[in-house]
């Protein structure tokens, strides 16, 4: 009984969502009405259900999964995960499919029916603006999952279905009046989708104050090379992989790559040193996306030293690529 109250409780805190939907026999598309359970870490609870089979409940943040039982059809088990900053009470529209007993099990393999993990995503935002979602992979996967999500005015409830599970880079900003680019990044902050029923809150309004984020994406960034090296090194291409990401969304942006290296040896061939580094980093932005346009590259030698050559320590700052951003 008490554990009941808690949860009950828990469930019109400000961190929770609100689940709508159904459940369906996947064989004839009807509806049927299930038995459903939010899975706690160290509680259960179960939620009631109108005639129709119809349910509509208020889901913690500390809830860990959905079980759906119904007798003669195999039970479904779907973890919940809550992603992004914003912890305002959305509401999401579900509809989930239930396999009979009996029937062939390599259905369950069929993503189309059961996808392993699906992104529920609720917009708030004005009717006069087009919000642009994009999630950038950050995983090693040979093939990587960028998925970019457009929501319309007429589009604030949005299912994206068979999105691979693991590590993202979550980006939101605002359309131009064509829809073509995006006018405006808004935000940036790295997101877990894991298997199961992800949910994402995006509020224009909590977006736009937040110009920080918008900002640090312009910062200028520098790479570094080891010595008489223009081979990129490993953090380098990760730094280079976020600052691509913002060209190719942001178009209206020119990103200045200027190549430098220590005085060691002969100024001409330090010149051609420089060249080649500012070369590869405009050669990895074009191949990832970014627009040549896009992209302006020059070269100085060892002329612009940061830091005194007096030391293996201080060559290797000299040893650098600087990229540095503005909006033509």
């Amino acid at each position: 009984m008490l554990t009941a109250l808690i949860l009950s409780l828990l469930a019109f805190t400000s961190d929770s969502l609100r689940l709508s939907g159904n459940c369906y026999n996947v064989a004839d598309q009807t509806n049927v009405k299930c038995n459903i359970t939010v899975v706690f870490s160290t509680s259960k609870q179960k939620i009631n259900l109108d005639k129709s089979g119809k349910f509509a409940f208020e889901l913690p943040d500390s809830a860990r999964q959905l079980t759906f039982e119904l007798a003669g059809f195999e039970t479904r088990n779907i973890g919940v995960n809550r992603i992004g900053k914003n912890l305002a009470k959305g509401t999401f529209e579900i509809k989930v499919p239930m396999l009979k007993n009996g029937l062939d099990p390599s259905i369950k393999l069929d993503e189309t029916i059961f996808p392993k993990s699906q992104l529920f995503v609720q917009v708030d935002a004005p009717d006069s603006v087009t919000m642009s979602i994009v999630l950038m992979d950050e995983t090693t996967r040979k093939v990587q999952e960028n998925r970019p999500i457009v929501s319309s005015p007429k589009h604030r409830n949005i299912t994206a279905n068979y999105v691979l599970p693991g590590a993202y880079t979550l980006h939101t900003g605002i359309f131009d009046k064509n829809e073509k680019e995006v006018e405006h990044s808004l935000s940036k902050e790295k997101v877990m989708l894991n298997e199961g029923f992800n949910f994402l809150f995006v509020r224009y309004e909590n977006a736009k104050t937040n110009s920080q984020a918008a900002l640090q994406m312009l910062t200028p960034r520098t790479l570094y090379f080891d010595q008489s090296s223009y081979h990129l090194r490993k953090d380098s291409r990760l730094v280079l992989d976020s600052v691509c990401a913002v060209l190719v969304r942001r178009h209206n942006l020119i990103a200045r790559v200027t190549g430098h290296t220590d005085n060691v040896g002969k100024q001409n061939l330090n010149l051609i040193l420089s060249e080649y580094r500012a070369r590869v980093v405009q050669h990895y932005m074009k191949t990832n996306g970014v627009s040549p346009g896009q992209i302006r590259v020059e070269w100085k030698g060892s002329y612009f030293l940061v830091a005194e050559n007096d030391s293996e320590e201080n060559k290797s700052k000299n040893r650098r690529v600087e990229i540095s951003f503005r909006e033509q």
